[in-house]
C-alpha cells in the first residue's frame, strides 16, 4: 500500500521542502545575527514595559502595519536611561552588538530599584516616594527620574503594595513581571521569524524554480527523477537519526547571554554550504533553477519531434524570451537581457506554486522533519512485512520458503 507511485511523490515533495525548510533557517538565523533582531525584539519587550501604549495608534490598520515593522528599534528616555544603566550596558558588545541580546530578570529587577531607590542600598521609603510621584506625575521629578510612564507606575506601585514594602518581595514580583513579559516576547519573536520565513521560502522558490505543483508533475512522470529523489530522502533520514536541533527562533530573547556569536556564524554558514549541496543534488532531478547559464544545448527526439533541453528548464519560458529561432540541435547562446527576462517570467507564470512552496517552508524544518520520518518507516516497514515470512505466519499459510515437495 505504501510503496507506490503517489507514497513515492509526497515522500520526494516532503524531502524538498525540508531542505528549503533548513536552508531558509539558516538563512534566516544569519540575517537575525546580522540586524540583531533579537536584541531589537527584547528592547521593544523592555519598552512595552516602561510605556504606556500610544492612544493614537489603536487602529486595525495601524496594527496590522506595525505587526510588519520587524526591526524595531525603540528610543526614548525612558528606554535610554534603562539601557544606560551599568547593570545593561555591559551585557553587549564593544563591536556592532552594542545592545544586549538577552539579560537575566536578575539584572532587570536591580536596574528598576536602582532607578527608583538611586545609589547606595535599596531604601523602601525612597522607593515608595518615587512611585507615588511618578503615579502622580509630579512635575519636581526630572525627565531623567521619569522611569516609569503612568499606567506602568500604577502597576508597580500595586507589585510593590503587594510586597508590603519587603524589597526582597519586590524584586521577586518584578523578576516574575519581567519572565511573563520575556514569555509574550519570545512569541513576538516568533511571528517574526514566521514572516522571514515565509518572504525567505517565496525568494527561494523563485530562485531555485521549486514550483510545488511542477515538481510534483515532474516526480509523477519521470520514474528515474521520483526513485532517486525517494533514495536521496531515505539516504538523508538515515544520516540524520535524530529530528533537527530545535530552531533558535524559538528561544527567548532574555537567555543564552555568553553565546559566541562568531563561532555560531561560522557554524552557520558550514550547515549553509552543505544544504546548498543537498539542494543543488535534488535540482539537478527536478530541473530547477531559475538563472540560465550563457547557453543551452538544445536536442530533437527524431521519433516525436519532442525537444530536449540541457539543463533543464521550463520549455515554454525559454521559447518564448530566446531572440533566435530554435531549428536545428546544439548550443544556443543565452544574453543577459534573455536571462532577466527569463527570470522574471518564471514568477508570472509559477507564482501560485512559488506562493504554495513558500507557505511549506514557513512550517519549518522540524515539521517536515518528522514527517519525512514518519512516512520513511511506513514504506520501509511495508516493504518488510511484505517479504518476509510472517506476513505467511499471519495469513496462517505456508511460506514458499519452508514449502516441501
Amino acid at each position: 500500500m505504501f510503496n507506490n507511485i503517489a507514497f513515492d511523490i509526497v515522500i520526494g515533495l516532503i524531502f524538498i521542502y525540508l531542505l528549503y525548510s533548513l536552508f531558509a533557517t539558516v538563512l534566516s538565523e544569519l540575517l537575525a545575527t546580522w540586524v540583531g533582531l533579537r536584541a531589537r525584539n527584547l528592547k521593544e519587550g523592555i519598552d512595552r514595559m516602561l510605556n504606556d501604549e500610544d492612544e493614537t495608534k489603536h487602529s486595525i490598520l495601524y496594527r496590522i502595519i506595525d505587526s510588519f515593522k520587524l526591526l524595531k528599534n525603540p528610543d526614548n528616555l525612558r528606554v535610554r536611561n534603562f539601557y544606560n544603566h551599568p547593570e545593561i550596558k555591559y551585557l553587549g558588545s564593544t563591536g556592532v552588538f552594542k545592545v544586549p541580546s538577552s539579560f537575566k530578570s536578575i539584572s532587570f529587577s536591580k536596574t528598576i530599584i536602582y532607578l527608583l531607590s538611586g545609589e547606595g542600598a535599596a531604601n523602601k521609603v525612597r522607593i515608595e516616594d518615587k512611585l507615588k510621584k511618578l503615579v502622580a506625575r509630579d512635575e519636581t521629578l526630572s525627565p531623567e527620574e521619569n522611569i516609569f510612564d503612568t499606567e506602568t507606575a500604577k502597576y508597580v506601585l500595586s507589585l510593590w503594595n503587594d510586597s508590603y514594602g519587603d524589597v526582597v518581595k519586590f524584586k521577586i514580583r518584578l523578576e516574575a513581571w519581567f519572565d511573563r513579559t520575556m514569555e509574550q516576547a519570545t512569541e513576538w519573536y516568533k511571528r517574526k521569524i514566521q514572516i522571514v520565513l515565509l518572504v525567505l521560502g517565496f525568494l527561494m522558490a523563485w530562485f531555485f524554480n521549486a514550483d510545488t505543483f511542477t515538481i510534483i508533475g515532474k516526480l509523477s512522470t519521470d520514474k528515474a527523477a521520483r526513485a532517486q529523489m525517494v533514495n536521496l530522502a531515505s539516504a538523508y533520514i538515515t544520516a540524520h537519526p535524530e529530528a533537527p536541533a530545535a530552531q533558535r527562533t524559538t528561544d527567548s530573547p532574555s537567555v543564552n547571554v555568553g553565546q559566541n556569536l562568531s563561532v555560531r556564524h561560522d557554524s552557520l554558514l558550514a550547515v549553509k554550504r552543505q544544504l546548498e549541496a543537498d539542494i543543488n543534488n535534488a535540482n539537478s532531478l527536478l530541473g530547477s533553477g531559475a538563472w540560465l547559464p550563457d547557453s543551452v544545448f538544445i536536442t530533437t527526439d527524431k521519433a516525436t519531434g519532442v525537444k530536449a533541453f540541457s539543463p533543464a528548464l521550463d520549455e515554454t519560458t525559454f521559447l518564448n524570451i530566446h531572440q533566435s529561432s530554435i531549428v536545428a540541435d546544439g548550443y544556443y547562446p543565452v544574453t543577459r537581457e534573455e536571462k532577466w527576462r527569463y527570470f522574471f517570467r518564471l514568477l508570472l507564470s509559477h507564482f501560485f506554486g512559488f506562493l504554495v512552496t513558500a507557505i511549506a517552508i514557513s512550517l519549518g524544518a522540524p515539521f517536515w522533519f518528522d514527517l519525512l520520518n514518519k512516512l520513511m518507516k511506513l514504506r520501509t516497514s511495508a516493504k518488510q512485512d511484505t517479504n518476509s515470512t510472517e506476513a505467511y505466519r499471519r495469513d496462517n499459510s505456508v511460506s514458499p520458503l519452508n514449502r516441501e515437495g
